[in-house]
């Protein structure tokens, strides 16, 4: 910096006459107490696109003051990335021992294993011993297997008693991944010391077996290789992730997958008839939000093995809503309590034969508890009929008086229904709106229909009708996997302060909230990007809050943060609802 910064006074201020008569070269914020000196540090050096040391940097060069403040704060040396093909292990020393003891997070890109990789590793791994004691974030991308080898074998025998998150992401020869070359190297990090306090963890082409049970408390765990099922069946599918989520208790952000074909699992059959033999169910009390990466048939297997209470989303491998067969509803619709009562969002997928439109013989018997399952469904906020057939408007019409909170009603492919039924349904919400307290009508409907159907048809007047009453599209159903999906179109927030989570709703109840794709990779990005927006947002007159379907969001690439608790979509319209209130 080549200019001082200095404090300019308003021209009517009489508080501090003192500030008229300034010295000239002076630096008045230099005469801030240390505190507030601290606290601007530590803003600066947390926003969201720094994600190493660089302003602490910038700021011990500016002065002897500022040098003296900066190397006397510890949190400020915190974040460390290793990323370059030959990294300076001096500086990162350096910069480490200036934390004294404050918590590290550190993240290790593959350049450094581009060349002269063992020599690499050890050296990074020398300086993780040194400062194992209080390493809070550890991150490791794209490592060959010899280097996670030199890396965890390490690690087997150290203690972290402070490590909260843990990334491991293979490359992809590795040998968990599809076509990886075989071994006999075990996981096992931390396998001979007592386990840390982990809360998060990720590992991408990793077999994590042998280490799994020992982390009690995670809250947030993604797990992506070619074994992470143990089996073929979905027998195999559900069975496996039942036995991780009676592992871990405190769970409440799961994402499990591997690679499948698109077109397994698909067929009518599978949709209308879940596999024979499946475990018994077994309740898990935690779980929020689950990431099913498996396919249909297996996806299916699993719900139905399942009753979570606090569920919200349910997504597939693709971070789409997950397709629930119609196979599913005599299970939810069982007299025991509702496997699913939190539930945000439902994508209900049906089959017929789409050569001749004929309902399967199951068709009828799945679609009659439709209206119980509904029923229960008490949370539910968006509600999408995919290939579903209704056969003649039989099950439709109990979408009118359940589901209190429904606000959003897709149907993708649909048979066996028209729009003057779809009208009648509006218009049934609408009445129990005005005679039921807290009932919501719906604000949107989107139809997608094949193209080798008949036109649905529109009776005079009802078009005018429905564009008055929400927001209606009406389209040509191109095979577009992603059709109906923009529900959850949203990246998604990891906080684990709940103050983050109240000041993130109250700035999304501001005006004209309008946002693209969200890049965030922790919730204090997000919140700076919210402010950002607020400041330029109108007040009053057309400034009110503007309904969800309005909202325009993009899903981020996979390694954006998941939340342990809420998607950012469900942040929006519960703020946009308290702001309609």
């Amino acid at each position: 910096m080549g200019k001082s910064l200095e404090i300019q006074p308003s021209p009517n201020s009489e508080s501090h006459p003192s500030l008229h008569d300034q010295e000239p070269g002076r630096c008045y914020i230099n005469d801030l107490p240390y505190d507030v000196f601290h606290k601007i540090f530590t803003i600066c050096h947390g926003r969201p696109t720094i994600t190493d040391n660089s302003f602490t940097i910038l700021a011990s060069h500016v002065c002897r003051t500022w040098r003296h403040h900066a190397l006397d704060t510890g949190t400020l040396w915190t974040k460390h990335e290793v990323r370059t093909r030959s990294p300076n292990f001096e500086k990162h020393s350096t910069f480490m021992d200036r934390a004294n003891g404050a918590p590290l997070d550190v993240r290790i890109d593959e350049a450094p294993f581009r060349s002269s990789s063992v020599k690499h590793a050890k050296e990074i791994m020398r300086l993780l011993v040194r400062h194992v004691s209080h390493l809070r974030t550890l991150e490791v991308w794209r490592a060959p297997l010899k280097i996670l080898r030199i890396m965890f074998d390490r690690f087997a025998e150290l203690p972290a008693p402070q490590l909260r998150k843990l990334t491991v992401r293979s490359d992809k020869s590795t040998a968990w991944y599809a076509g990886g070359r075989p071994t006999k190297w075990k996981f096992q990090p931390f396998v001979r010391t007592e386990a840390p306090p982990l809360r998060e963890l990720n590992l991408y082409g990793i077999n994590p077996t042998n280490i799994i049970e020992r982390f009690k408390g995670l809250q947030i765990l993604r797990l992506k290789w070619t074994g992470v099922f143990k089996g073929v069946s979905p027998y195999d599918h559900a069975k496996a992730v039942q036995e991780l989520l009676l592992h871990l208790p405190d769970l409440r952000y799961l994402l499990v997958g591997h690679r499948y074909p698109d077109n397994v699992g698909r067929d009518v059959n599978s949709l209308q008839l879940l596999p024979n033999v499946l475990p018994p169910p077994i309740t898990h009390t935690s779980l929020m939000h689950a990431s099913i990466g498996a396919d249909p048939i297996c996806s299916n297997a699993i719900m139905a093995s399942l009753a979570l209470p606090k569920l919200r989303y349910a997504i597939d491998r693709d971070q789409k809503e997950l397709s629930l067969a119609v196979a599913c509803l005599p299970i939810i619709a069982e007299p025991t309590e509702c496997p699913f009562p939190a539930l945000i969002t439902l994508r209900l997928r049906g089959g017929y034969d789409e050569s001749e439109s004929i309902a399967h013989p199951r068709n009828a018997i799945n679609m009659s508890h439709l209206d119980s399952v509904l029923s229960r469904l008490k949370q539910l906020r968006s509600l999408t009929f995919d290939h579903i057939d209704f056969e003649g408007n039989q099950y439709l019409p109990c979408v009118g008086w359940t589901c209190p909170k429904l606000e959003w009603l897709t149907f993708i492919a649909c048979l066996g229904f028209s729009m003057t039924h779809v009208r009648s349904v509006v218009e049934t919400r609408r009445q129990q709106q005005d005679t039921k307290k807290n009932f919501r009508p719906l604000i949107r409907l989107f139809v997608y229909q094949r193209s080798s159907e008949a036109p649905l048809v529109l009776e005079d007047g009802d078009r005018e009708w429905l564009e008055g009453a929400l927001k209606l599209e009406m389209k040509v159903y191109q095979r577009d996997p992603t059709a109906g999906q923009d529900y959850l179109g949203a990246s998604l927030i990891s906080t684990e302060d709940d103050s983050d989570m109240a000041d993130l709703l109250n700035l999304l109840a501001l005006p004209n909230a309008s946002f693209g794709t969200v890049w965030a990779e922790d919730s204090d990005g997000l919140l700076a990007m919210i402010k950002a927006r607020s400041a330029a947002a109108p007040k009053g007159g057309e400034g009110a809050p503007k309904r969800l379907r309005e909202v325009p969001l993009s899903m981020c690439e996979e390694e954006t943060p998941f939340p342990p608790a809420t998607s950012f979509k469900r942040a929006l319209m519960e703020a946009v609802d308290g702001a309609d209130a």
